[in-house]
């Protein structure tokens, strides 16, 4: 693992994912999984997901030597606001 961060878990996480699958594969991502854990990756970058009562913990695994982790920390997060219901 490179490093790992925490989401606040949204109300509707069932419809959270959803959305956000079809965000990431619009933008030739993916999502592997279900609202309980899984897996995204995206422009070179991989990780896992895992939910829990009130949060969402995401580790990345893999990532561009050039893109620093608080750039994708905060696109993943500024993704989830969009997506988030």
């Amino acid at each position: 693992m490179l490093f790992s961060f925490s989401l606040e878990r949204p109300d509707d996480i069932k419809s959270t994912f959803l959305k956000l699958k079809e965000e990431l594969e619009s933008h030739n991502g993916k999502l592997s999984g279900n609202d309980v854990s899984g897996s995204i990756s995206s422009n070179g970058v991989e990780g896992t997901y895992v939910v829990e009562e009130d949060s969402i913990k995401i580790k990345i695994h893999k990532k561009p030597l050039l893109f620093p982790n608080s750039l994708i920390e905060n696109e993943i997060r500024r993704i989830f606001r969009k997506v988030s219901v």
